[in-house]
């Protein structure tokens, strides 16, 4: 998969200087479990009364509950004593606001590190976070099916797929993990590692391509979510979680880019 040039999709998402994306608003969490909307939804069951209702607001909610996370001030996943209800209110069908596809690695627990209870978040797990056509396929079905207004690609700091891809150097790995390659392949070549650089500062720098990429990869492989950006329905996110700091770093959205699609 080759790294292709970025043509972001024009919408009102304001960013700082960094590129880290800011909340649109403060959400704020209920400790209660929403009753469903009256109108149903065009395809499943509707969404929770405080579900975000757009892509902007589905990125605040997920920066919101990160914040939570990172300050230890859960809300949403500590409300244990409602667990019995929100089984019974998920049963009928599920309306998750967004996805996220990110390393199978036990360190990174996606519902707790955006503190989301269940129902809220259709999880896509893939070592090095880079998800094949079963994982596109996924993702296409919570866009388009369930209503999701926005796919996070997340990858972490400290990532053993992207490091045993680094130090293979183009070695096929054993067994099957020339999969892992396959899946980030051209990326060695389009990040480089600086004379002046370490090693652990490369890796830092290939997780963050990675994330980039694999979120373009979605865009490129999938008219479907093409279609759905270019309404402005859906937002494809890359971002980088630290697991030091317990804190997400939001990137602007990908655009399409043309022409070739990237195949893994």
């Amino acid at each position: 998969m080759r790294l292709l040039p970025l043509i972001f999709v024009t919408t009102a998402f304001a960013l700082p200087a960094d590129e880290h994306a800011a909340p649109v608003a403060k959400a704020k969490p209920k400790a209660a479990i929403q009753a469903h909307a009256s109108a149903p939804a065009a395809h499943g069951p509707a969404p929770a009364a405080d579900a975000p209702d757009s892509p902007s607001a589905a990125l605040a909610e997920l920066s919101a509950g990160n914040g939570r996370f990172v300050a230890g001030k859960r809300v949403r996943t500590l409300d244990t004593g409602r667990d019995a209800a929100m089984r019974a209110a998920l049963v009928g069908g599920q309306a998750p606001f967004a996805v996220v596809i990110t390393c199978s690695d036990s360190r990174v627990p996606d519902a707790l590190l955006f503190d989301q209870e269940a129902g809220r978040l259709f999880t896509i797990r893939e070592a090095g976070n880079a998800p094949d056509l079963q994982g596109i396929a996924s993702a296409e079905y919570a866009a388009e099916h369930l209503g999701s207004k926005l796919i996070v690609v997340m990858g972490h700091s400290s990532c053993g797929a992207v490091k045993a891809v680094r130090e293979a150097n183009g070695k096929p790995l054993p067994g099957n993990l020339w999969a892992l390659q396959a899946g980030m392949a051209g990326m060695l070549e389009s990040t480089p590692q600086d004379p002046n650089e370490d090693a652990k500062g490369h890796l830092g720098r290939l997780e963050e391509a990675n994330a980039r990429r694999q979120a373009q990869a979605m865009l490129d492989r999938s008219a479907l979510l093409r279609d759905l950006a270019a309404a402005e329905k859906l937002w494809i996110v890359p971002a980088l979680y630290n697991l030091a700091s317990g804190k997400v770093a939001f990137y602007k959205p990908v655009g399409a880019a043309a022409p070739a699609p990237a195949h893994h």
